[in-house]
C-alpha cells in the first residue's frame, strides 16, 4: 500500500512563487508596469500575507467575506487583511452596491433580514431584481467586514504566461504532487516563449473571458451571440490564440443558425477554414436554395479537403447536388459484414456488459475496452515520437500532450523518430511494450487511458494481434490522430491464438459514421470483426 504523500500547509505559495518566477524570467518585457509594481510589493511581503493573497487569488471573484476567510496556517488572518490594505492589495469595507453585495456574498435568508420589505417567498434573483441601484452605506449591520481584491486579474495572466492556456490552474501543481496526474519528464531544452508580444497574450485572454461569458450565458439569443462576436480580438497573430478564436467562432456561427440568423451565420463561418466551417456554410446555402454557391463551397471541399471527415462529408453532399439537378446518385451500398444476431436476458447492466458475459460462456476472453485497446498501442508504440523535443511542443513540465499534436505537421516534424518506432516494432518485437507499460505506468499520455488499458490486455493482444496488422493500423491512426482516435468496437474478444472486435448495438442502435470508418479499413486490411446485434427478453433479470 502507497503512503499517502501529505502537502506542507503552504504548499499553494511555493506553487504561485514559480508562476512569479516563470513570468519574471521568460516575460518581464511583456509584464505592464502596474503587474511588475504588484509582483514587486508581493515579494515584500511578509509570508503571513503572502500566503492570503494567495488564498484570496485562488478563489473565484473579488468580493469576500472576512467570516469565510479560515485558514488554520495563517495566523491573524484580521492583522494580515490590515497589512493587505496598507499595500493596496485589498479594499475593507469599500463602497459596494447594494445589488453586487447581494449577488456576491449575501444568501437569501440575510438579504430577508437586511430588507424586511422583502416578501421572503420569492427566490433569491427575484428579491436582488426589487432591490434599489444604490451603493450600500450600512456596514455596520453587517457580522462580518466586505473585502475587496483589487488586481484578482493578475492571477489569469501569471497563469496564463506559465501554462500556455486557460484551462490549467494552481490545482494542477497539486494534483502532480499529491501524484494523482503524473507528467513525461519530457526535455525542456527546445522551449521557447510561448507568447512574442503581450498583444498575444491579452488576445488569449479576451478569447477565454468571452467563452466564459457564453458558458454562464443561459439565454443565447442572437443579439448577445453577435455581441460575443464583435469582441473578440482582430488580426492574431498567434496559432494557438487563433486556433481558439476559430473554434469559439464556429460554436457561435452554429447557434446563429440554428436560430435562423443565416445571414450572420454565413458571414461568421466564412472568417475561417476550420472545419466545419465550410460544411456548415454549404448546409445553409441548401437551406436557402442557392444551390451554386453551396457547389462552388463542395467543389473546394472536394479538392483540397482539411481532412478525411470534410471529403467524407463534401462526397455526401455533392451526391445530394446531383440529385437537386434531377441526377440519379447510385445508393451507397455499406460493405457485407459479419453479424451476430443476439436474444439477451434483460438485466440492469449495459448492453455491452451482457455482450461481454455471453462470449465469456462460450469460452472467450472478452475486454470491453473500445477505443482504449488501439489508442494505449499506439500511445506506447510512438512514446518517444509523443514527447520528442519538438521547438514549440512544450512550454512547461505538466503538458500531457504535445501543443502541435493534432497540427497536420505532427508526423513530418518527428519524421525520423516515428519511422525509428516503427522499425523497432517490426525487427523487434511488440514485447517491447510491456517494459513501457511498466516503466511509463500512470504517466499522462494523449493516447494512454491508463484505467481502461491494463496489463492482461495489453499481453493478450501482443500475443494476439500480428505486428504487420498493428503496423497497418497504426498508419490509419497517423492519417488523422484526432478523427480515428475514436470509433474502434466495444469489445475485443480472445480465443487461443485468434482475435476478433466486436460493436454492440442494442434495440434501435445503428452503426455510426465514425464506426463504418473503421470498418472500412478493417476489411482493407483484414482484420476481424462483427457487430452484435442485440435483442432482449421482456423480463428483466439481476
Amino acid at each position: 500500500m502507497s503512503k499517502e504523500i501529505e502537502l506542507p500547509t503552504d504548499y499553494y505559495l511555493d506553487n504561485f512563487l514559480k508562476l512569479i518566477r516563470h513570468s519574471v524570467e521568460w516575460y518581464e518585457p511583456l509584464l505592464k508596469s502596474e503587474e511588475r509594481k504588484w509582483i514587486n510589493k508581493f515579494i515584500c511581503l511578509k509570508k503571513n500575507e503572502q500566503c492570503l493573497l494567495v488564498r484570496l487569488l485562488s478563489r473565484k471573484g473579488c468580493w469576500f467575506r472576512s467570516d469565510k476567510l479560515i485558514y488554520d496556517e495563517i495566523k491573524s488572518i484580521s492583522l494580515a487583511l490590515m497589512e493587505l490594505e496598507a499595500a493596496e492589495f485589498v479594499t475593507i469595507n469599500p463602497h459596494i452596491e447594494v445589488k453586487e453585495l447581494c449577488i456576491h456574498l449575501l444568501t437569501k435568508p440575510e438579504i430577508v433580514s437586511l430588507f424586511p420589505q422583502l416578501k421572503a417567498n420569492l427566490k433569491k434573483d427575484q428579491l436582488i431584481e426589487l432591490l434599489p441601484a444604490d451603493l450600500f452605506k450600512h456596514h455596520d449591520s453587517l457580522t462580518f467586514s466586505i473585502i475587496h481584491l483589487s488586481h484578482a486579474e493578475i492571477i489569469n495572466v501569471l497563469l496564463a504566461l506559465f501554462f500556455g492556456n486557460t484551462q490549467q490552474d494552481l490545482s494542477q501543481f497539486v494534483l502532480n504532487d499529491l501524484g494523482l496526474q503524473q507528467f513525461e519528464n519530457y526535455s525542456l531544452e527546445a522551449i521557447e516563449p510561448f507568447f512574442n508580444h503581450r498583444e498575444q497574450l491579452d488576445q488569449l485572454l479576451t478569447v477565454s473571458t468571452l467563452q466564459s461569458q457564453y458558458y454562464q450565458d443561459k439565454a443565447k439569443d442572437a443579439d448577445s451571440l453577435l455581441a460575443l462576436l464583435e469582441n473578440l480580438p482582430k488580426d492574431i497573430s498567434h496559432p494557438h490564440v487563433e486556433r481558439k478564436k476559430q473554434h469559439f467562432i464556429n460554436l457561435l456561427a452554429r447557434d446563429l443558425e440554428r436560430l435562423g440568423e443565416y445571414t450572420a451565420s454565413l458571414k461568421w463561418f466564412s472568417h475561417n477554414q476550420l472545419p466545419p466551417s465550410r460544411e456548415r456554410r454549404a448546409r445553409i446555402f441548401d437551406k436557402l436554395n442557392q444551390h451554386e454557391k453551396m457547389s462552388d463551397i463542395v467543389t473546394d471541399m472536394l479538392s483540397e479537403p482539411l481532412n478525411v471527415a470534410e471529403q467524407e462529408t463534401a462526397t455526401k453532399l455533392l451526391n445530394k447536388l446531383k440529385r437537386i439537378s434531377g441526377e440519379k446518385v447510385p445508393r451507397v451500398v455499406k460493405p457485407k459484414i459479419k453479424e451476430y444476431q443476439l436474444t439477451l436476458t434483460k438485466t440492469h447492466k449495459r448492453v455491452e456488459y451482457c455482450v461481454k458475459e455471453y462470449f465469456e460462456a462460450l469460452g472467450y476472453e472478452v475486454y470491453y475496452a473500445e477505443n482504449a485497446l488501439l489508442n494505449g498501442l499506439f500511445g506506447l508504440t510512438f512514446w518517444q515520437a509523443i514527447f520528442a523535443p519538438i521547438s514549440g511542443a512544450f512550454i512547461n513540465q505538466y503538458q500531457y500532450r504535445p501543443l502541435d499534436l493534432y497540427h497536420s505537421d505532427f508526423r513530418t516534424k518527428r519524421h525520423v523518430t516515428i519511422e525509428a518506432c516503427f522499425k523497432k516494432l517490426t525487427e523487434g518485437s511488440a514485447q517491447d511494450l510491456i517494459k513501457i507499460y511498466h516503466d511509463k505506468a500512470n504517466i499522462s499520455n494523449p493516447f494512454v487511458q491508463w484505467s481502461r488499458f491494463d496489463i492482461h490486455l495489453l499481453e493478450r493482444s501482443i500475443q494476439a494481434i500480428p505486428l504487420d496488422t498493428m503496423v497497418e493500423l497504426f498508419q490509419v491512426l497517423f492519417s488523422d490522430l484526432k478523427l480515428y482516435r475514436n470509433g474502434m468496437p466495444d469489445l475485443i474478444l480472445f480465443k487461443d491464438s485468434k482475435y476478433e472486435w466486436v460493436e454492440v448495438k442494442g434495440p434501435g442502435d445503428k452503426i455510426q459514421d465514425n464506426q463504418w470508418r473503421w470498418f472500412s479499413q478493417f476489411l482493407r486490411i483484414g482484420v476481424p470483426f462483427a457487430v452484435a446485434n442485440v435483442d432482449f427478453n421482456n423480463r428483466i433479470s439481476s
